[in-house]
């Protein structure tokens, strides 16, 4: 089954969905999130925290020397014990305008992972609705230990599948956005991918979707180090044994556009994971980002 997020690449590349960030706005946002990262780094570097980059940003770093010239969101990585420790004490030391949105925070999480949340800004995807949740955002994905039985690794994985496929779907059909709708159904695939996952939704509407994606985090806790790591919200990743050496230590690089600045260990095995050869430049089509329908960032 294809993905909601190819889908989407391919309706918001072919049909012009919303506005595409102009290049201003493009630089704008793309120096605000390196600003927040450093904030994030600078609580995390006070209590002895380990975080950095995550995903497409490690090949920002490792291919353009900073930025993918496309790209508009940061990811970053924590160990799940540090990922704990800075969301239910340290965050607070964050600036004031930072809104931290997790399973550990006061009403639970919008998301499978943590946000941290610019709420001076605004910044309002297509498909989505403003709210105190729409501001500029850092997305923090914890790694956790994964169990060494490979036939227990399946099992999980397809019950992370099920309870992360669920989560999204019942936050689909609650929410029952007529603009998404209308934007997945300008393609056969997006119709279909509609339909199943408002079904899927209306028939576990019994919990909410912050109740799903609080079941999904701490599903993913395995507390035995066993010398392998996984991402649960990472698919391609999700419950398998990963060395943790792809991870941990973190490596610091020094990027031309960044200055010094943390990434994965083994970043290429890291990245081949997800991406296969990163060192290659996906065209245009391929290239995924948001088209947004609002976006504001103080100067």
């Amino acid at each position: 089954m294809i993905r909601t997020k190819a889908i989407l690449t391919d309706i918001y590349n072919s049909n012009k969905v919303g506005h595409q960030l102009t290049d201003e706005e493009l630089y704008k946002l793309q120096n605000h999130l390196i600003k927040m990262y450093r904030d994030i780094e600078a609580v995390c570097k006070k209590h002895n925290l380990g975080v950095c980059l995550a995903y497409g940003n490690v090949i920002g770093a490792m291919r353009h020397g900073g930025w993918i010239p496309w790209d508009d969101d940061l990811d970053v990585h924590m160990s799940r014990e540090d990922y704990e420790k800075f969301l239910s004490i340290y965050a607070k030391e964050l600036p004031p305008q930072y809104k931290v949105s997790s399973y550990l925070s006061e009403g639970g999480s919008i998301a499978r992972f943590a946000k941290i949340i610019d709420t001076s800004t605004t910044f309002v995807p297509v498909g989505e609705e403003k709210s105190e949740y729409t501001g500029v955002f850092i997305d923090i994905f914890p790694i956790d230990y994964a169990p060494e039985n490979i036939f227990l690794n399946k099992i999980r994985k397809y019950w992370a599948y099920f309870l992360m496929y669920t989560a999204t779907s019942v936050a689909q059909a609650r929410t029952n956005s007529k603009e998404y709708k209308q934007n997945m159904f300008k393609t056969s695939a997006g119709r279909t991918n509609w339909r199943l996952r408002q079904c899927w939704g209306y028939l576990f509407n019994f919990a909410s979707p912050k109740t799903w994606h609080r079941w999904i985090e701490k599903f993913a806790i395995h507390k035995k180090n066993t010398g392998y790591c996984h991402v649960i919200a990472d698919l391609d990743v999700c419950f398998k044994k990963i060395p943790s050496d792809y991870y941990f230590p973190f490596r610091t690089v020094d990027v031309p556009e960044f200055g010094k600045i943390d990434i994965p260990n083994k970043y290429d095995d890291y990245l081949r994971l997800t991406y296969g050869d990163w060192t290659v430049v996906p065209d245009e089509k391929d290239r995924w980002h948001h088209y947004v329908q609002e976006i504001s960032i103080p100067d």
